[in-house]
């Protein structure tokens, strides 16, 4: 359920558990697979996304049923090094002062999600210069997701 959200574009869990008619902490619980959605939300993710439920429940086949059909994901622009490490830097500096310490999978996972934040945020992703005066927007919108995912029961961001 999680590279469905990702295929989107990573919305973040509260937008597009709305859009599917579920909570925030459910959609979790699923991604994380703690829980089992019902009938209503697999059939949400066929009708609203097209996601195949063979796909979604065996992870056999592709993940949307007609491929042609697909609704579009987020549009892909090269990685520029120097600012994905200056992400990077971001990203973990604000996980150390929280005391979180995360598996260096997780991590890139964190960084790679803040850049394409940061890149979707720009009028223009091309300007290094536009991009590195969004970095401040993007520390604070660290900050609140990660105070946000403390308080969150279950969330599995615990303190070193």
């Amino acid at each position: 359920m999680r590279q469905v959200r990702h295929h989107f574009g990573d919305q973040d869990r509260e937008a597009f558990g709305k859009s599917l008619g579920v909570s925030r902490a459910s959609l979790a619980y699923y991604e994380r697979g703690e829980r089992t959605p019902d009938a209503n939300v697999l059939s949400r993710y066929r009708t609203d996304l097209g996601v195949s439920l063979e796909w979604l429940l065996t992870g056999a086949g592709e993940m949307f049923a007609d491929t042609s059909a697909v609704p579009s994901g987020p549009s892909f622009h090269t990685i520029r090094p120097d600012l994905f490490r200056e992400v990077g830097r971001l990203v973990a500096k604000l996980h150390k002062a929280e005391g979180i310490t995360l598996p260096p999978d997780a991590l890139f996972d964190e960084q790679s999600s803040a850049y394409n934040a940061l890149i979707e945020r720009a009028e223009d992703p091309s300007d290094v210069d536009e991009l590195s005066s969004l970095l401040p927007w993007l520390e604070t919108r660290l900050k609140r997701q990660l105070s946000a995912a403390k308080a969150e029961p279950g969330a599995g961001k615990r303190g070193a």
